[in-house]
């Protein structure tokens, strides 16, 4: 059974910290993992996914310094309407980030992301959190319509969306060629 927990995205604290220091609020719980507040303690057990290349071989960014793991672990933590980020939980432990937010004005089209440690591959565990993503984006920020990009090459993503439902939309060319090791994204929809 999933649980979604009241009260995770308030946008009247837009641009505060999501909960005091110390205390994680919860965001969703699946059957094996629970979507939850970041906190700054978290920073070695993020780090360990953020700067492993083979996480990040189909991402566009990483391997992470620590500082730069240690910057997006504070900007997780800032509450911002419309998006929600969250650390993957398993047994007290952080083993990956998943984040859903809003793409248009309407408020109605939004974008989904998720990133385990490649320690909890292969069990399951991404459709999960996709499917925790699905349900916050619908019943907590209201999207009518969820997207999610991958690497046309990463098989085990779009075997994730395409399991959670999701359908391939188009190729988009990535703009932006920072980073050399991919043109083009697949844009996958569900709703």
């Amino acid at each position: 059974m999933i649980r979604i927990k009241p009260g995770f995205e308030d946008p009247s604290t837009s641009g505060t910290q999501a909960e005091a220091p110390g205390s994680r609020q919860i965001a969703a719980v699946g059957p094996r993992v629970a979507l939850a507040g970041f906190l700054a303690r978290d920073l070695m057990q993020v780090h360990a996914y953020t700067s492993d290349p083979e996480v990040c071989r189909y991402s566009l960014w990483g391997p992470n310094t620590l500082a730069e793991t240690e910057s997006f672990i504070a900007d997780a933590m800032i509450v911002r309407p419309g998006r929600m980020m969250t650390a993957v939980m398993m047994e007290e432990k952080v083993i990956g980030s998943a984040a859903i937010w809003r793409t248009d004005d309407t408020g109605l089209v939004g974008e989904m992301g998720y990133t385990l440690n490649q320690d909890y591959w292969g069990q399951g565990l991404a459709t999960e959190v996709a499917g925790l993503l699905i349900q916050l984006g619908c019943e907590k920020l209201g999207l009518r319509r969820i997207e999610a990009t991958c690497d046309p090459q990463n098989a085990a993503s779009i075997r994730v969306l395409e399991k959670s439902g999701f359908v391939l939309i188009q190729r988009r060319p990535i703009a932006n060629k920072s980073n050399s090791r991919r043109s083009e994204s697949l844009v996958f929809a569900l709703g």
